[in-house]
């Protein structure tokens, strides 16, 4: 395997190490989390002048069907439907009838029916509001609009906790990208009828209308950055949270779509100071690749990146095992025999974790005496066994790395890091499981391993190069077939590649012998905003 480096006239501006005294080390943990440009903010465009404005149901019903210009009539159903959702917001059917004083042509009664017969179809009952995707701007994200058939919307609903499902959803909101399309089904007993379907814009690109395949419009990027929007306070969090024994938020996967039995799950993992904002950029670049969004399912996992990084992995394969079964109670699903895993940073060594398996390595590093000589609570027990000698998800198949401290950072033993160390506060759950497993069995934790004990191992601490956990990890072979890729930062300073890193993480660290393929990137530590590292993930996904 051989390492390439683009070419490097890219004119992207380089992000500046900050070193010495604890200010600066304040502004450094700010500088590694999500740029505020990437919260996405949206607002609302002007609307003046539009000639539907202040025009009722019915009327906005008959314009959406009578139209000359498809566009013009797309605008029309998209202003029905919203109102539609203001005037009944229960309702996904109904007559409605023409308003006094209206000049729009047809005046008979239309009976409307909100139909989901297709794939990833909603109604408008599942939302709270619906609002046409063209009254919006998007801040901070490149806009990804589909030409075709249809009025897109941004359909955003509460995260109200409804269905067991939801608590992996986001609980800022659930948003999607919906596209509506109307088809007139004939007059019966002097009413109009006419049946419209939201149609997941993620899920379908095209419809068949009389007798010919066409494709949808579609506006993918409008509904993620109303998400986004929503849960700007999770970027916040981002350091704050590192801080507290008692984060606001849980571990948990999201999902970012609706479940799709047919596509392979893409997990996204963040990385260390960050929260699943990261990808902000990247999930975007995905939804817009037409083979990728029919291949994939993205999902994002959010933890606390205060704790070490095999914490959050045993967390992440609870999360895996508690998921699973949910979405596929029959275990037929093609969807739930492949996976591919992103890992940025720290995120890419829980990745690792996922993907290794331990045998008796990290058991025999931390314990001087066997599972069975431990005096233990049943749930301790088990919780031990996952953390070292867990079993790898053998479902699998390819995994990124991207700028992954395989064997460690020098920024973890430096005066920067040192003061992380000072304020980084791992949870609560963390430090109280290993302390009661440390005065239940005094000396049973090996010398190396005594921090574990003293509820003292940090996510800083855990990314020392001197730490045995990541040794250990990274000596242990992966999976067998899996397919392993490296994304590098070099900062793109001339000299060897082997002197070279990213800022934070040196390159012999990031490297890996056995990989596939490994690029090198003119970038610093947030590599995975790079359009040379985007284009590389898009080409492996297509792979």
């Amino acid at each position: 395997m051989n390492a390439h480096r683009p070419r490097r006239d890219a004119k992207i501006p380089r992000h500046w190490l900050p070193l010495g005294a604890i200010l600066a080390g304040v502004v450094f943990l700010v500088s590694c989390a999500s740029p505020p440009a990437k919260l996405k903010e949206i607002r609302m465009a002007d609307a003046a002048g539009r000639e539907m404005e202040g025009l009722g149901l019915h009327d906005l019903a008959s314009m959406a069907c009578e139209q000359e210009s498809a566009e013009t009539s797309c605008d029309y159903l998209a202003d029905f439907v919203a109102a539609w959702k203001r005037a009944r917001p229960a309702d996904d059917e109904g007559v409605i009838r023409r308003e006094e004083g209206s000049s729009a042509p047809g005046g008979e009664p239309i009976r409307v029916r909100f139909i989901a017969v297709s794939r990833g179809a909603f109604l408008p009952s599942y939302f709270d509001r619906l609002d046409p995707a063209k009254e919006f701007r998007v801040k901070g994200l490149a806009e990804y609009r589909r030409e075709g058939i249809g009025a897109p919307l941004l359909a955003v609903r509460e995260n109200r906790h409804a269905e067991p499902i939801e608590r992996f959803f986001p609980p800022e909101a659930i948003s999607r990208a919906l596209t509506a399309v109307v088809r007139e089904t004939g007059r019966r007993n002097g009413e109009r009828y006419l049946e419209i379907e939201l149609l997941n814009t993620l899920q379908q690109d095209e419809i068949v209308k009389g007798g010919k395949t066409i494709p949808i419009a579609a506006n993918t990027t409008v509904s993620w950055a109303g998400l986004l929007h929503r849960a700007r306070r999770l970027d916040r969090s981002r350091i704050w949270d590192t801080l507290r024994r008692n984060p606001k938020r849980d571990p948990q996967l999201y999902l970012m779509e609706p479940y799709d039995r047919e596509k392979e799950p893409l997990i996204l993992i963040h990385g260390l100071f960050d929260t699943p904002l990261a990808w902000a950029g990247l999930t975007n670049e995905l939804w817009a690749d037409e083979e990728i969004r029919h291949r994939y399912q993205v999902w994002h996992f959010h933890y606390n990146t205060s704790a070490p990084a095999l914490y959050a992995g045993r967390i992440l394969r609870e999360r895996l095992r508690e998921l699973r079964p949910m979405l596929d109670p029959e275990g037929d699903d093609p969807a739930m025999r492949s996976t591919t895993v992103i890992g940025r940073s720290m995120g890419g060594i829980v990745a690792r974790s996922l993907v290794t398996d331990p045998g008796d390595a990290f058991w025999d590093a931390a314990f001087t005496r066997p599972l069975d000589q431990l005096v233990l609570l049943d749930e301790d027990r088990e919780k031990l066994i996952e953390a070292f000698l867990w079993k790898p998800d053998r479902t699998v198949r390819r995994v990124i790395f991207v700028a992954t401290p395989h064997r460690g950072s020098d920024f973890a033993d430096n005066p920067l890091g040192k003061f992380g160390r000072t304020i980084v506060a791992p949870p609560n759950g963390f430090r109280a499981f290993y302390e009661r497993v440390s005065k239940a069995n005094p000396g049973a934790f090996t010398e190396d391993y005594r921090r574990l004990g003293k509820g003292k191992l940090d996510s800083v601490h855990a990314l020392s190069p001197e730490q045995p956990t990541l040794r250990i990890l990274a000596d242990l072979p992966m999976i067998e077939g899996l397919k392993v890729h490296s994304i590098i930062g070099d900062r793109g300073k001339p000299g060897p590649l082997e002197e070279s890193g990213d800022g934070l993480v040196p390159y012999w660290s990031s490297h890996l012998d056995e990989a596939d393929s490994e690029l090198v990137v003119p970038f610093g530590h947030r590599v995975h905003e790079h359009p040379d590292a985007i284009a590389e993930i898009v080409r492996l996904l297509w792979e």
